[in-house]
């Protein structure tokens, strides 16, 4: 089954209208209804779609849309999902106001399906246009109307008198009296009167006049011929980038929001029109702002598959991939998510989960051999045949090189699957040490000087011994055997180039044994603190990473 934006299943399919698709569906919480989808690869699609979605928006601003519409402006995800509703039959008088709001848009009434809730008309379905409205008589120019007949010249009574037989005076008119002029006297020549010409006067006022009129031509002809400008490419810009490049065209600017959690927050997703459209002043640019909408994963941890599922869907999320190991917990109990909860997370991701198979099995368990005189690949080997895990260190010894000579735990305990087994590896002994040595040499201390021994005391000779004998059998010194204790203070502090995980062993061998102070893996700049121990004999203290010896000296 065909399922759109991972929320709707299609249940039936009309056939496609250019760039309009339409379908039934049942959303995934259940309701059913229409889903109109455009696929906006066009100028054209896209026109229309944004002037369906404003129209919408101007029906739910004025309350008269049916709840439960859905409207995606996402890239590659523009449609409207109406749900299904009871139809009803609206009165003129109240379809009168919704067909007011949809008039700009070119919407008609047969356009419109309409329902009715509690005495008010509500829009139910409103069918998407597929080719631009055509122009309406209220949107052409006025013709002028027709003058008619000029009027005629209004003609005073005298006029009428002196024309003579070019007009035809009223009968009162011709009735009046004619007056005696009398005759001038004859006069000389006359004299005509001539007036200075003064051109500054007047030469300031032509000029305001020229310029007046120019600037009134100009303003008419702008009015009358608007200039084009050409949208420049504003996808990707901010707001404020976006006004400050249309700020001088004379556009009204629409913002509206997408979503789109890929791209960075407050971005412009898409603009309409196009970028490099010819516009003309007054015309509207709509721009969609990018609005990412992150949610956060629920905890699911410790909750049942079951649970987890009910938990992710109500969140707006989906399970990717459910992994599953062998645990103590109950079977189906969900161990981990991936991301953890908490987390952001676009809606309509996925969610990984780690699922408990049931009991854990009971471990294997191995004996342990005696591995004490194999060489280091026969002690591997053997070690990874029983699935034990080996941890070799490198000991100086007088055995031969790669002879195993001792191991922890010893011979004939009993493993668990996996357990570590300590190896020490014999090496040649040397006594070099490495020229400007990176490493800081161990902190030691004088031993104490000896205390003093208590002077023996005399004894009374017992009757019938000589004083000889008993001051000689009471004042002979003991004479020590084999080599002499001491104490030394050693610490350790690993140089700053060697990363978390690295193997270190620290040793001291003296006269009679090789004792391990540390051994194992360390994080970055491990120190092994100052500690006392006692040696016997000549002693020396040796470092050993990743097996192989970095430091040795005498102690």
């Amino acid at each position: 089954m065909t399922v759109l934006d991972d929320k709707y299943a299609v249940l039936e399919e009309a056939p496609a209208q250019g760039f309009l698709r339409v379908y039934r569906v049942r959303r995934e919480d259940g309701p059913e209804g229409r889903l109109y989808w455009f696929e906006v690869h066009t100028p054209q699609a896209r026109t229309a779609f944004h002037r369906y979605k404003n129209a919408l928006r101007r029906l739910e601003g004025s309350e008269h849309l049916i709840s439960g519409v859905q409207i995606s402006a996402n890239p590659g995800r523009y449609y409207v999902f109406w749900p299904t509703a009871a139809r009803a039959v609206v009165r003129p008088k109240k379809l009168k106001p919704i067909l007011d709001i949809l008039e700009p848009f070119g919407y008609l009434q047969e356009d419109l399906t309409l329902s009715e809730e509690a005495g008010r008309p509500l829009v139910c379905d409103l069918k998407p246009q597929i080719t631009p409205p055509a122009a309406s008589p209220e949107n052409l120019p006025a013709l002028p109307a027709d003058p008619g007949p000029a009027p005629a010249p209004r003609v005073s009574l005298s006029q009428a008198v002196l024309q003579g037989g070019s007009s035809s005076p009223s009968p009162q008119a011709a009735r009046l009296p004619t007056p005696s002029i009398p005759k001038p006297a004859p006069k000389g020549p006359r004299q005509v009167r001539r007036y200075p010409l003064n051109w500054p006067g007047w030469v300031p006022g032509v000029v305001l006049l020229a310029v007046g009129g120019w600037l009134i031509y100009g303003a008419v002809m702008r009015y009358l011929n608007p200039p084009e400008y050409q949208l420049p490419d504003l996808v990707g810009k901010t707001p404020t980038q976006a006004y400050d490049a249309v700020k001088n065209l004379g556009l009204k600017v629409v913002f509206s929001e997408g979503n789109d959690p890929s791209l960075p927050k407050d971005q412009i997703l898409e603009q309409s029109p196009d970028p490099g459209s010819k516009v003309k002043p007054g015309r509207r640019l709509e721009l969609v702002i990018n609005k990412p909408k992150f949610g956060l994963v629920p905890t699911v941890v410790g909750r049942s598959l079951a649970d987890a599922q009910v938990t992710l869907d109500a969140a707006g999320y989906k399970i990717a991939g459910v992994t599953r190991i062998t645990s103590g917990d109950t079977k189906d109990t969900v161990l981990a998510s991936l991301p953890q909860e908490g987390q952001p997370l676009r809606s309509g991701e996925g969610v990984r989960l780690l699922v408990s198979s049931g009991v854990r099995p009971a471990p294997r368990e191995t004996l342990l051999p005696d591995l004490r005189g194999l060489s280091e690949d026969q002690a591997r080997y053997i070690l990874s045949v029983a699935e034990l895990t080996p941890v070799v260190s490198s000991v100086a010894s007088g055995a031969p090189s790669g002879t195993v000579i001792g191991q922890d735990p010893g011979p004939g305990v009993t493993l668990a699957r996996e357990a570590v087994v300590r190896l020490q590896v014999a090496v040649q002994p040397t006594s070099t040490l490495p020229k400007a040595s990176p490493f800081e040499p161990p902190r030691l201390e004088a031993p104490p000087p000896p205390e003093p021994s208590p002077a023996p005391e005399p004894t009374n000779p017992s009757p019938g011994s000589s004083p000889s004998q008993n001051n000689t059998g009471s004042t002979s010194p003991s004479t020590p055997s084999g080599p002499q204790e001491r104490r030394v203070t050693v610490s350790y502090t690993l140089p700053p180039q060697y990363p978390t995980g690295t193997v270190v062993a620290i040793l001291v061998q003296d006269e009679t044994e090789v004792r391990t102070l540390f051994e194992g893996p360390v994080e970055a700049g491990f120190t092994l603190p100052a500690q006392e121990i006692i040696v016997r004999g000549a002693a020396t203290f040796r470092v050993l990473i990743n097996g192989e010896q970095v430091l040795e000296t005498p102690l």
